[in-house]
């Protein structure tokens, strides 16, 4: 098998989750499908999706927060192995927990589009996980594969600062959001 170059799969396999076999076969896999790594690792039941979520939040961290490096994100993924495998002590536990708690979290703009119903909850995880390997924002991934148009990035990005600021609700946001740029059902009883 070639040595495992992903980031993900890296932090997979330094943080025990899975070996390198089972990383270079995804990655095969991935590139002949096109489907993201973490995805087609979830499609093999290698790892469940709920981890693959926690591991893209980890990911996100250590992308977006300078104090934080990549060995306490491996110590936070050996937590989570521990958590997974039910040997995890109590103190890991919840500081676990505390990790991945978001409440008096910033709204981000993937769960903004995902409440107003303009795309999936996997649709935003591929898009995260694509944009982590490729170095770009999650936006730039959307629009770039043609999941939203630049409008609805750009309303999504004003509303999460209307949100962040106090002067939007999030359940108003995502009704706006979803109202002008969700596409209209289709109606057979209108054609005459």
């Amino acid at each position: 098998m070639p040595k495992v170059t992903n980031q993900l799969g890296l932090l997979l396999v330094e943080s025990g989750f899975l070996n390198e076999e089972v990383i270079g076969k995804a990655l095969q896999r991935a590139l002949s499908t096109g489907l993201p790594v973490g995805r087609m690792l979830v499609l093999n039941n290698d790892i469940e999706e709920k981890i693959l979520n926690q591991i893209l939040e980890v990911m996100i961290h250590l992308r977006d927060n300078a104090m934080f490096t990549e060995g306490d994100a491996l110590e936070v993924m050996i937590m989570m192995k521990a958590d997974a495998g039910g040997s995890i002590k109590e103190a890991d536990r919840a500081q676990l927990k505390s990790f991945f708690n978001r409440k008096n979290k910033p709204m981000r703009v993937g769960e903004l589009l995902v409440r107003s119903g303009l795309l999936t909850e996997t649709d935003v995880m591929n898009a995260v996980e694509e944009g982590l390997a490729t170095r770009r924002k999650m936006g730039q991934v959307l629009v770039g594969n043609g999941f939203i148009s630049v409008d609805a990035l750009e309303m999504a990005l004003t509303l999460q600062g209307g949100i962040h600021g106090g002067d939007v609700d999030v359940s108003e946001a995502a009704k706006t959001l979803r109202e002008a740029h969700s596409y209209p059902d289709s109606d057979d009883d209108d054609e005459s």
